[in-house]
Protein backbone atom coordinates (compact mmCIF):
# COMPACT_ATOMS: atom_id res chain seq x y z
CA UNK A 1 0.00 0.00 0.00
CA UNK A 2 1.32 3.37 -0.85
CA UNK A 3 0.30 5.01 2.38
CA UNK A 4 2.53 2.19 4.28
CA UNK A 5 5.07 3.09 1.88
CA UNK A 6 5.30 6.34 2.51
CA UNK A 7 5.59 6.03 6.26
CA UNK A 8 7.71 4.03 6.42
CA UNK A 9 9.95 6.33 4.09
CA UNK A 10 9.61 9.16 6.58
CA UNK A 11 10.62 7.08 9.45
CA UNK A 12 12.81 5.65 7.97
CA UNK A 13 14.64 9.08 6.75
CA UNK A 14 13.51 10.02 10.75
CA UNK A 15 16.20 7.14 12.16
CA UNK A 16 19.03 7.94 9.73
CA UNK A 17 18.87 11.90 10.21
CA UNK A 18 17.59 11.85 13.75
CA UNK A 19 21.39 13.10 15.29
CA UNK A 20 21.47 15.59 12.25
CA UNK A 21 18.01 17.31 13.71
CA UNK A 22 19.43 20.68 15.69
CA UNK A 23 16.49 20.57 18.20
CA UNK A 24 15.13 17.14 19.11
CA UNK A 25 11.95 19.01 20.16
CA UNK A 26 11.33 19.85 16.77
CA UNK A 27 11.28 15.91 15.32
CA UNK A 28 7.30 16.15 15.61
CA UNK A 29 7.51 19.09 12.81
CA UNK A 30 9.93 16.98 10.69
CA UNK A 31 7.78 14.21 10.40
CA UNK A 32 4.78 16.21 9.04
CA UNK A 33 7.02 18.02 7.16
CA UNK A 34 8.76 15.02 5.90
CA UNK A 35 5.37 13.17 5.60
CA UNK A 36 4.00 16.07 3.12
CA UNK A 37 7.10 16.16 1.51
CA UNK A 38 6.96 12.45 0.70
CA UNK A 39 3.37 12.68 -0.34
CA UNK A 40 3.73 15.35 -3.13
CA UNK A 41 6.95 13.75 -4.32
CA UNK A 42 4.86 10.25 -4.64
CA UNK A 43 2.00 11.88 -6.04
CA UNK A 44 4.20 13.63 -8.84
CA UNK A 45 6.14 10.26 -9.57
CA UNK A 46 2.58 8.96 -10.56
CA UNK A 47 2.02 7.18 -7.55
CA UNK A 48 -1.01 8.67 -7.06
CA UNK A 49 -3.62 5.50 -8.09
CA UNK A 50 -5.19 5.03 -4.80
CA UNK A 51 -4.41 7.88 -2.95
CA UNK A 52 -7.81 9.46 -2.98
CA UNK A 53 -10.00 6.40 -3.25
CA UNK A 54 -8.37 5.01 0.20
CA UNK A 55 -7.40 6.76 3.46
CA UNK A 56 -5.21 9.24 2.34
CA UNK A 57 -1.91 10.44 4.38
CA UNK A 58 -2.52 13.85 4.04
CA UNK A 59 -6.50 14.60 3.37
CA UNK A 60 -8.21 18.65 3.45
CA UNK A 61 -8.30 17.92 7.13
CA UNK A 62 -4.88 17.09 7.61
CA UNK A 63 -3.79 19.61 6.01
CA UNK A 64 -5.82 22.10 7.94
CA UNK A 65 -4.42 20.28 11.01
CA UNK A 66 -0.53 20.72 9.88
CA UNK A 67 -1.36 24.28 9.42
CA UNK A 68 -2.29 24.55 12.90
CA UNK A 69 0.14 22.92 14.23
CA UNK A 70 3.09 25.34 12.37
CA UNK A 71 0.71 28.55 13.37
CA UNK A 72 0.61 27.11 17.34
CA UNK A 73 4.10 26.52 17.43
CA UNK A 74 5.37 29.94 15.90
CA UNK A 75 2.82 31.63 18.24
CA UNK A 76 4.47 29.53 20.62
CA UNK A 77 7.79 30.46 19.85
CA UNK A 78 7.25 34.32 19.31
CA UNK A 79 5.26 34.41 23.68
CA UNK A 80 8.66 32.45 24.90
CA UNK A 81 10.37 34.82 23.02
CA UNK A 82 8.64 38.12 24.12
CA UNK A 83 8.47 36.40 27.80
CA UNK A 84 12.28 36.46 27.51
CA UNK A 85 12.52 39.98 27.09
CA UNK A 86 10.39 40.82 30.51
CA UNK A 87 11.29 41.30 33.63
CA UNK A 88 11.31 38.02 35.56
CA UNK A 89 8.36 39.17 38.44
CA UNK A 90 5.95 39.50 35.31
CA UNK A 91 6.89 36.91 33.67
CA UNK A 92 7.11 34.20 36.42
CA UNK A 93 3.13 35.21 37.21
CA UNK A 94 2.61 34.50 33.67
CA UNK A 95 4.02 31.10 33.53
CA UNK A 96 2.25 30.13 36.80
CA UNK A 97 -0.93 31.13 35.34
CA UNK A 98 -0.56 30.20 31.60
CA UNK A 99 1.45 26.88 31.86
CA UNK A 100 0.70 26.13 35.61
CA UNK A 101 -2.74 26.35 35.42
CA UNK A 102 -2.48 28.17 39.04
CA UNK A 103 -5.34 30.65 40.12
CA UNK A 104 -4.80 34.79 41.36
CA UNK A 105 -5.12 32.94 44.77
CA UNK A 106 -2.26 30.55 44.12
CA UNK A 107 0.36 32.53 42.57
CA UNK A 108 -0.32 35.40 45.36
CA UNK A 109 0.80 32.69 48.03
CA UNK A 110 3.42 30.91 45.88
CA UNK A 111 5.15 34.10 45.39
CA UNK A 112 4.24 36.24 48.97
CA UNK A 113 2.46 38.54 47.49
CA UNK A 114 -1.04 40.31 46.76
CA UNK A 115 -3.34 39.00 44.62
CA UNK A 116 -3.71 42.53 43.58
CA UNK A 117 -0.36 42.69 42.50
CA UNK A 118 -0.88 39.20 40.67
CA UNK A 119 -3.77 40.17 38.18
CA UNK A 120 -1.33 44.00 37.82
CA UNK A 121 1.74 41.98 36.33
CA UNK A 122 -0.38 39.38 34.31
CA UNK A 123 -2.18 42.19 32.62
CA UNK A 124 1.02 44.37 31.52
CA UNK A 125 2.47 41.07 30.50
CA UNK A 126 -0.95 40.21 28.47
CA UNK A 127 -0.76 43.99 26.65
CA UNK A 128 3.03 43.25 25.92
CA UNK A 129 2.21 40.05 24.14
CA UNK A 130 -1.09 41.44 22.82
CA UNK A 131 0.69 44.15 21.14
CA UNK A 132 3.61 42.67 19.97
CA UNK A 133 1.14 39.60 18.42
CA UNK A 134 -1.23 42.24 16.70
CA UNK A 135 1.98 44.30 14.86
CA UNK A 136 2.95 40.80 13.33
CA UNK A 137 -0.47 39.70 12.46
CA UNK A 138 -1.53 43.30 10.58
Amino acid sequence: MITEDIIQNVFLKLYEKFDDLNNKESANFWLFKSARNEYYNSYKKGKKTSYLSETTLLSQKDEFELENYIEQNDMKNIVLNELGKMNYEQREVFLLKEYGGLSYKEISKTLDIDVNLVKSRLYKVRQKLIDKISKLVL
